[in-house]
């Protein structure tokens, strides 16, 4: 856990950079040229997205360590409790269908909340500039596995890209904001939960992303 705390402990002088970049722009604003307003407005951004990263780095920290204790799972209900929860899922005039009633299954209400979220929050931000995000949620039973697909008409993810993706700080397109870590949170999410992750894409044609969990006996 020492990795946890030094993670945990980089947060409060971060926070600090960013607290005294505001005091400053605040209090001496008036008096700074816009050159030395542009540098405060650099640092203040850096700073925020380090404390996002490091953030991302304890939550894949936690899913690493933490105990996932398995019941079961109403995805339907979770599923919908993420939409309605999450303020990135309601920027502009984005639209997520759920196809059908989506099934119970085993599995850890957290953990998988936080991989719906995150697949959830990368199909509205890939998108080409000027296109509104639509994105459908359905699911399948296999065998011993309830697969849930997260389908979106985003930028698309190159085929030989595919694999790479779920690895740490590994990012969709370099052209958008973000860690590299989201995708690497829930493949091990998944893993400790003895399920499965893929995705079905190509670029310019949107991404199937599917997430398997088990099913109920």
């Amino acid at each position: 856990m020492f990795s946890y705390s030094v993670a945990h402990d980089m947060r409060a002088p971060l926070r600090a950079m960013e607290g005294f970049a505001h005091i400053l722009l605040e209090d001496f604003g008036e008096n700074l040229p816009a050159e030395a307003k542009g540098h405060i407005a650099y640092i203040t951004s850096a700073a925020v997205r380090l404390d996002m990263l490091i953030q991302d780095v304890l939550t894949y920290t936690t899913v690493l360590h933490s105990e996932m204790n398995v019941s079961v799972v109403d995805l339907d209900m979770l599923v919908r409790q993420v939409i309605q929860t999450y303020p990135q899922l309601h920027v502009g005039d984005v639209r997520i269908e759920i196809e059908g009633l989506l099934p119970k299954t085993l599995g850890h209400p957290a953990a998988i909340s936080q991989c719906i979220s995150n697949v959830l929050t990368n199909a509205v931000k890939f998108v080409t500039p000027g296109t509104t995000p639509r994105v459908k949620i359905r699911a399948e039973e296999l065998h011993s596995f309830v697969r849930v697909w997260v389908e979106d008409n985003g930028i698309g993810i190159d085929s030989k890209d595919h694999k790479r993706i779920f690895g740490m700080f590994e990012r969709v397109s370099n052209k958008y904001e973000g860690t590299g870590i989201g995708l690497a949170i829930v493949r091990k999410s998944i893993e400790r939960l003895r399920g499965h992750v893929g995705v079905e894409s190509s670029l310019d044609k949107g991404s199937k992303f599917w997430l398997e969990f088990r099913r109920i006996k």
